[in-house]
């Protein structure tokens, strides 16, 4: 079976490359998070395009399948783009385009597109668990309105000016039946905000909501029906965002092999000690595994396959044990100043450990794919 790009995705690899070679060296990216807060390239992004990749036509997007998103993604990893595509194109813009709530659509997404509007999706609480339909903030209907009391922790884009918000209507806190999706103003005064920013970088928020009222039109589903539409687009963001591991993993075994190759200990480069060849082949074979279980998740997306939770489980498992190890290798190889701030790798590392944390660590990712298996 042939897995390689087609024409058109060859075409957006290329060009995403090239102008992150361009706009997007280290000393950039430092500059872009300490003077913006990493969304210096947006308006960039708006106008080549690539904010409309992974929505439909039928919305003026570019119609890209989960392939296409994946190689931008890839791109994206291989340079440490902050710029929050992932949470306000990848998961909360594909929240918005496929809710069921057409004139909420038809209202965002031209301007999320365009770059005038960035979203977030809130959906961690403070009890410790990833399960997406652990929701204790609850929704009262009030008139023609929703009272929302509750509290989300680690949003991610700090800068967002909406935020996709998980509430219960009914049920019982971990109960799949009575979520219900909500659009809120991310500057609405009954919200307490708490900026933290990430090991990586990145900016999140911390969020409090006390007697929150939101209009019943700014709901994104039926009531209560909210969870298979999260469940649907967490799965395929947390394919793209391992799209974005895997990219940071093959810069990581390319730059520890050139600095191997150029680093001399005892008039030797170090690349030719066998023991530190192998080190390398290691990290390459891990990478690559990592690549396979992308193809065959994408595969499963495209295919409708039954197996498709299955598969992504195994990603994002071992996308956290590999790119983790691959990330320490690449710092031990490299030294003393592979820790260093004025050293990329380091910053590397943290990256693929924040990558780890989203949405489950690889251990707990391992349960769900024993859950899935053996249940």
């Amino acid at each position: 079976m042939d897995f390689s790009l087609n024409e058109e995705q060859l075409m957006l690899k290329d060009s995403v490359a090239k102008y992150l070679l361009a706009n997007y060296s280290p000393e950039q990216r430092s500059a872009n998070i300490m003077q913006s807060g990493g969304v210096s390239h947006w308006t960039h992004f708006a106008e080549l395009g690539w904010l409309t990749v992974p929505f439909t036509e039928e919305v003026g997007g570019f119609g890209g399948s989960i392939v296409d998103t994946c190689v931008l993604m890839e791109e994206f990893g291989k340079v440490l783009v902050v710029e929050p595509y992932w949470p306000s194109i990848v998961l909360a813009g594909q929240l918005i385009a496929r809710s069921s709530n057409t004139a909420l659509c038809e209202g965002i997404l031209p301007q999320l597109m365009a770059g005038e509007l960035q979203a977030s999706f809130a959906w961690l609480e403070g009890q410790g668990t990833f399960c997406l339909s652990h929701v204790s903030a609850t929704a009262k209907l009030d008139g023609d309105d929703y009272i929302l009391n509750g509290q989300k922790q680690l949003v991610l884009n700090a800068a967002a000016d909406i935020i996709l918000l998980p509430a219960r209507t009914r049920g019982e806190v971990n109960s799949e039946q009575g979520i219900s999706l909500f659009k809120i103003d991310a500057q609405d005064p009954a919200i307490e905000r708490e900026e933290v920013v990430l090991m990586d970088g990145q900016r999140a928020v911390n969020i409090r909501f006390t007697n929150l009222r939101v209009p019943a039109e700014n709901m994104l589903t039926a009531e209560g029906d909210a969870y298979p539409l999260i469940a649907d687009v967490v799965g395929e963001a947390l394919i793209a965002l391992c799209a974005e591991a895997v990219g940071a993993m093959e810069y990581l075994y390319k730059a520890t092999a050139d600095y191997a190759n150029t680093r001399k200990q005892f008039g030797t480069a170090i690349g030719k000690f066998q023991a530190l060849q192998h080190r390398m082949v290691d990290m390459f074979m891990a990478t690559e595994l990592c690549r396979s279980l992308l193809i065959r998740a994408q595969c499963s997306v495209l295919d409708g396959s039954s197996e498709r939770q299955k598969d992504i489980a195994a990603l994002k498992s071992m996308v956290g044990k590999y790119g983790r190890q691959v990330a320490e290798e690449a710092v031990q190889l490299h030294g003393g100043m592979g820790v260093s701030n004025e050293m990329p790798i380091g910053h590397y590392l943290k990256r693929l450990m924040m990558i780890d944390s989203y949405f489950g660590s690889a251990l707990h990712q391992r349960r769900e794919y024993c859950e899935l298996s053996y249940a």
